[in-house]
């Protein structure tokens, strides 16, 4: 597709189109950038936000197969912008970035050897600079860079001629080729600017190219022309291309062309507070609530914590206690059963968010996971919002320790289930039963904590153990055999249970 055709379908808001002329066109930009103000991370800056302006501004492109040269003349405006606004700085030697892996001696050398390049660079006259950094180092074409700047390809050429020559004598030009790649535009930058689709207060939507969407607990940038930028935390995945932030701050953002929304590519830092919290929770996807019950096939969560067929689950409870591997089984478990629940996982900040960000994240048409970065994601600091939820599973790093998996904890996890009239009385009391056991230090209750243990489908890779679908029926069955005398000759296979609670019984 032509560049002309690609302006007329971004004209209509789409950002595809928009992405692919970013994408052509985003080295020439931020050479072109570097040529003006000499700092890398100003002309990244002022490349991105040129690029902002011309999503804003295509609609007064008159002659659209001239994108090029009104990108370039954009480029030119932010730069003087960045300069009036005394925000140039240039790289002390000291300061640029090291080369991983070679010793002291190696990265003093590198560097001394960047600056002279840089310094070479720098030197030149503006035209033979810009034209040095968009043929040498952007690697583009003398057309190509005629094209850009609206001269002729001779003019190129003799601008080229002169700066080789200036190079030369100082002997720079050989390894002017490798000097600022690793400075040059990142490949996703194109895939990092986001368009938001709409706003509810701090929660903000934002539809990026489906290949770059950030990962959920990213960081992320919303800037416009008024002010510095505001954070925001990206917490859910909506669909191919849309991601749900949230504003921590609490402030709602307008909904409005001139913001730029930017993918940091790195783990949100700043915990949301409960007022912003609540607000997520209250614009979250709508489902009718019922008191029919799902069952999932975990002994723990069937007896202690049953789910509705429908409704909101919040997962609490230490770090690295196995909250985001229940996500991903209930997800497994749940996807095909018509049930439409929404998993809401408090995970801490920074330490935890560091973890979730790095998997990969899951979700259905049936099962929504939301992760809500806080200080403290214990059932205890949440309690001001978990009556909200109708199920809350909590968990316990004392059991994790023991690898008692999941390790839920019994005491602080709850359902309302158990107050109405989903639940036969044999369930109510024998959840009751094993509630009050395990508060105890009888023997029993030991056994009754393995036997509530299982495999997940979903570790199988990790825990090298094929994960168990239990009934609720056999649950309930095993916990009554357990609350009452077992007998010596009991055999554990009848109990429907797997490894841990095998060993731990009589023969």
């Amino acid at each position: 597709m032509d560049v002309s055709e690609l302006v007329g379908k971004a004209r209509t808001g789409d950002v595809d189109a928009f992405t692919e002329l970013v994408r052509r066109y985003q080295a020439m930009a931020f050479g072109y950038a570097y040529a003006r103000l000499g700092d890398f991370h100003l002309a990244e800056d002022t490349a991105q936000q040129a690029f902002i302006a011309a999503w804003r501004g295509l609609d007064s492109l008159k002659e659209p197969e001239r994108f090029g040269g009104w990108l370039r003349t954009i480029v030119r405006f932010e730069s003087a912008h960045t300069i009036r606004s005394a925000r140039v700085t240039y790289t002390q030697l000291d300061d640029l970035d090291g080369v991983s892996g070679h010793g002291p001696d190696v990265v003093a050398e590198n560097r001394e050897g960047l600056d002279r390049v840089l310094a070479a660079i720098n030197a030149l006259p503006q035209a033979e600079r810009e034209v040095t950094i968009l043929y040498y180092l952007q690697d583009r074409s003398q057309r190509e860079v005629a094209a850009f700047l609206g001269v002729p390809v001779s003019t190129v050429n003799n601008r080229l001629r002169n700066a080789r020559k200036h190079l030369k004598e100082g002997k720079a030009l050989p390894m002017s080729g490798d000097a600022l790649n690793e400075h040059r535009l990142p490949d996703d930058f194109a895939g990092r600017i986001g368009e938001i689709v709409r706003t509810q207060g701090p929660i903000i939507d934002a539809r990026f190219p489906r290949e770059h969407r950030p990962r959920v607990l990213n960081a992320l940038t919303l800037t416009d022309d008024s002010g510095p930028s505001l954070l925001a935390e990206a917490i859910q995945h909506l669909d191919d291309s849309i991601v749900r932030c949230i504003v921590p701050e609490g402030r709602g953002f307008p909904s409005d062309a001139s913001v730029r929304v930017t993918d940091t590519g790195g783990p949100v830092s700043v915990p949301l507070d409960h007022a912003t919290v609540a607000e997520v929770i209250a614009n979250g996807r709508e489902t009718s609530r019922t008191s029919e019950l799902e069952e999932t096939g975990i002994k723990a969560i069937d007896l202690l914590c049953p789910l509705p067929r429908h409704g909101r689950v919040a997962l609490v409870g230490d770090m690295h206690s196995g909250k985001v591997v229940l996500v991903e089984e209930l997800i497994h478990r749940l996807s095909d059963t018509g049930a439409k629940l929404s998993l809401y996982a408090f995970v801490e900040t920074p330490d935890e968010v560091a973890t979730v960000n790095a998997l990969e994240y899951r979700t259905s048409a049936s099962i929504e996971a939301v992760y809500l970065p806080v200080g403290d994601s214990g059932s205890e600091a949440l309690i001001d919002l978990l009556p909200t939820f109708d199920v809350v599973i909590a968990f316990s790093s004392h059991l994790a320790r023991q690898r008692l998996y999941p390790a839920i904890d019994p005491e602080r996890s709850n359902s309302r289930l158990f107050d109405s009239d989903v639940l036969a009385p044999k369930h109510r009391q024998t959840a009751e039963r094993v509630r009050a056991l395990l508060a105890t230090d009888d023997p029993k209750a030991d056994l009754i904590r393995r036997f509530l243990t299982q495999p997940f489908f979903v570790a199988e890779e990790w825990t090298r153990l094929a994960g168990a679908q239990v009934s609720l029926a056999e649950t309930l069955q095993g916990c009554e055999l357990l609350l009452g005398d077992t007998p010596a000759d009991l055999d554990p296979d009848e109990l429907y249970m797997t490894g841990a609670l095998q060993d731990a019984l009589p023969s």
